[in-house]
């Protein structure tokens, strides 16, 4: 809060992941709504596959590849650990009929729980989903121990913590996703999703537009036959 009052970083630089605001749109007439909603349509870029389920294991995670995954049109959650509800009621139901692949992010620990969350959270979704992942279809983004290997940065980042969940407790080594920065998980992230998309984002992108302006250039005709038959 100092950093924002001070002007040192704007104040959407940070995200509050423990709250939210629900608002509705709305305008003056339907006309004007759908108007207004042209910019906000997308178009399918995954060729008519379900785009991949990103799973992160922090809310933190999360919320700073939020923009990345709307890019991408990629449903995006965080388990905040093992958290079977959350599993079962609103990640299950997105791998009903059809092939959905995931890209899980997570922290890098050795000897630590968080192959553990991840084992768990896989399990929950191929027990309930039905489903088998593959290393194809259940894809680590990050964090890896291959990239931390070849990263002195990271391996830098390495910090020690206590497994409470044994008695004495466990130590162990940790390099935490947070510690990466964002700038480095959104450039992990979007290597592996501009590998897997069927063509180039930017061309999808184009074509949008070019269907933006010719629905824009129609409703306009629209409102202008409308006028005159007044």
């Amino acid at each position: 809060m100092r950093l924002r009052e001070l002007g040192l970083v704007p104040w959407d630089w940070i995200l509050d992941e423990s709250r939210k605001l629900t608002a509705w749109s709305f305008g003056a007439s339907v006309y004007e709504y759908v108007v207004d909603s042209i910019e906000a349509a997308r178009i399918d870029c995954w060729g008519g596959e379900p785009p991949p389920l990103i799973i992160c294991e922090a809310r933190a995670t999360a919320g700073v590849l939020e923009r990345i995954a709307a890019e991408y049109l990629c449903p995006i959650t965080a388990t905040g650990g093992q958290s079977g509800g959350h599993i079962v009621n609103e990640i299950v139901p997105l791998f009903q009929g059809n092939k959905r692949k995931v890209l899980y992010i997570g922290d890098c620990e050795i000897d630590g729980p968080a192959d553990q969350i991840e084992a768990n959270t896989r399990a929950y979704v191929e027990n309930h989903a039905g489903r088998v992942f593959t290393a194809e279809t259940w894809i680590r983004v990050a964090l890896t121990p291959a990239q931390v290997e070849c990263s002195p940065r990271l391996r830098r980042q390495a910090i020690d913590k206590l497994d409470y969940r044994y008695r004495p407790p466990r130590r162990y080594r940790a390099i935490e996703c947070e510690a990466v920065g964002q700038a480095v998980l959104e450039r992990m992230l979007r290597k592996v999703l501009d590998a897997l998309l069927p063509e180039p984002l930017e061309r999808v992108q184009v074509r949008e537009e070019r269907q933006r302006a010719k629905l824009r250039a129609a409703l306009a005709k629209l409102a202008r036959t409308r006028r005159a038959a007044r």
